[in-house]
């Protein structure tokens, strides 16, 4: 029992240390301004929804993407550090962080995803960003700082963002059906770039196929804009592992016993 006083005694303390280590100052505030911007954007939407002038789904929609703006510190306060989730790097929330607010905040809250062309850019941009986040949450999982290669680390990334991105259609599909949503182009509202792909496929031949061409374009969208990311993972995390092996060999030459040179001396 003393060992579970004294672990939450000292986690408000080594938690704002290994903040102070993953996030930068600028950061750490940029995450406070988006978050206010989301709380904010929550407020208005609830006002908006007792009004009747937005769908509840959406007030429901903002505050669950502000919550994931503070994730990461929720997780690793509620859950103990033998759970992974309790383990989830702040390197990860930057991203997370990103992803929320560009969907949310200006997708949703300033209504950008009913212009043409936006939502294909929101899944480019994810697509990218998620990659690291992936990346670092499932290295979270395992119990040592053991490193993996550059290769491993962009198969991660990229491997998790696929999975990701088909829950994400998943939940849009499952909005839609549940709260009469048009996340998956029920109303088409497509750019003239988007639109040619009509050009290369030919037109849907029914209204009703709109929804299955949005979803698509929005995985292949994403996974397209994936590729570099786990590129740049890839350089990035072979770039680490080479500094991390010159540290632990300047270390291994440090701790190496000097022997001390006897001059002998020379008779003329």
């Amino acid at each position: 029992m003393s060992k579970i006083l004294t672990y939450y005694k000292n986690l408000p303390k080594n938690e704002w240390n290994e903040l102070r280590k993953s996030v930068s100052w600028v950061e750490y505030i940029i995450w406070w301004i988006i978050r206010i911007l989301m709380i904010h954007a929550s407020v208005q939407i609830y006002g908006m929804c007792k009004a009747g002038e937005k769908d509840s789904i959406l007030f429901v929609q903002i505050c669950v993407t502000t919550l994931v703006t503070f994730a990461a510190s929720l997780f690793r306060i509620i859950f103990p550090k033998q759970i992974f989730l309790g383990r989830i790097p702040y390197s990860a929330q930057k991203y997370a962080t990103a992803c929320a607010f560009f969907c949310s905040y200006f997708g949703h809250y300033h209504d950008l995803c009913a212009k043409p062309g936006f939502d294909t850019l929101l899944h480019i941009v994810t697509g990218f960003l998620l990659v690291f986040a992936c990346y670092e949450i499932v290295m979270s999982m395992q119990l040592t700082d053991k490193p993996v290669s550059g290769f491993i680390a962009s198969v991660i990334g990229f491997g998790m963002n696929c999975f990701v991105i088909i829950l994400w259609e998943i939940f849009e599909f499952t909005v839609d059906y549940i709260g009469g949503g048009n996340l998956q182009a029920y109303i088409p509202v497509f750019s003239e770039g988007e639109k040619l792909i009509f050009k290369i496929f030919g037109d849907p031949a029914t209204q009703d196929q709109l929804p299955v061409f949005d979803t698509m374009l929005d995985m292949i969208m994403a996974l397209v804009s994936s590729v570099p990311a786990a590129a740049l993972l890839w350089v990035k995390t072979a770039h680490q592992n080479k500094k991390r092996e010159a540290l632990q060999k300047s270390v291994q030459l440090s701790n190496q016993p000097q022997s001390e040179e006897t001059e002998t001396p020379v008779c003329v």
